[in-house]
């Protein structure tokens, strides 16, 4: 069962206040303020286009706010020096929505690949790092096959022990659940608890899939209209009486989150192109 997070203020390890980002002119965020609590599972979900994606690479410093600040573990990371940037993203770990596995390597080579390039392991510590990560993953047994080999949930499981090899103490989830059967997200939302809590780790997981991750969740955001709509446990999050934030939790088709991207209207548009 999901735990309740800390309330100390000083417990963040994620710290996000008054940012904003634009791309091409187009407002992303437009003041979002949140905070991911040490040792918790945090959910950040929203409507297809609201820029959950974006924050992950706010976070990770791949990407620089326009205004505001965004924090890890106390340092602005907007001024980060790149071997400092680097630094901070070594004790990250990231699972990306396509797994993004080396499709040349196997996976006991795609798992190695991070201490391979960041450490000097001897080969002996090294198999038992990587082995282990597999064993926590229920993979073990699948460490020479290649990729291609691999169902959906298991390379989604590959690249989950590839997020972990390195021992980190922040883990980021983006759309972990894409394109799994439910048995497989099942396995996945299993993992993503367990290893939150075997492991002392701090989690993000940028999610659309409501029921799965508030299953999990201590707190969640819902971004929406470049803010955070509403935050809080994912029980607060599904009885509140915003419409909004109702028309997501509850997956409404008629709501203030419009089905069409902004266009002029259709006669207008087709006289245009004639």
């Amino acid at each position: 069962m999901p735990r309740q997070p800390s309330a100390r203020a000083d417990d963040c390890v994620v710290r996000v206040r008054g940012v904003h980002f634009a791309v091409n002119a187009r407002p992303v965020f437009e003041g979002v303020d949140l905070d991911i609590r040490r040792g918790s599972v945090t959910a950040v979900m929203g409507p297809s286009g609201t820029g959950k994606t974006t924050l992950l690479r706010l976070i990770t410093g791949q990407l620089r706010a326009d205004a505001g600040l965004v924090e890890v573990e106390g340092h602005d990371v907007s001024r980060l020096d790149r071997a400092a940037t680097y630094a901070m993203r070594r004790r990250m770990g990231m699972l990306f929505q396509n797994g993004a596995l080396l499709t040349d390597l196997d996976v006991y080579e795609n798992v190695a690949f991070p201490l391979r390039e960041h450490t000097r392991l001897p080969e002996r510590l090294l198999r038992h790092v990587v082995l282990s990560k597999l064993q926590a993953v229920g993979l073990r047994g699948a460490w020479r096959l290649m990729p291609a080999e691999l169902s959906g949930g298991m390379a989604r499981r590959v690249a989950l022990a590839r997020a972990i090899v390195m021992d980190p103490e922040l883990l980021i989830y983006d759309e972990p659940f894409v394109g799994l059967d439910p048995i497989s997200m099942g396995m996945v939302l299993r993992l993503i608890r367990r290893l939150n809590d075997a492991l002392g780790l701090t989690s993000i997981v940028v999610s659309h899939d409501v029921r799965e991750i508030t299953a999990v969740a201590d707190a969640c955001y819902l971004i929406s209209g470049g803010r955070v709509a509403a935050s809080g446990a994912p029980s607060a999050l599904s009885a509140s009486e915003r419409e909004d934030v109702r028309q997501f939790m509850h997956g409404l088709p008629d709501g203030p989150v419009p089905f069409h991207y902004p266009a002029p209207p259709y006669l207008e548009q087709v006289e245009e192109a004639r």
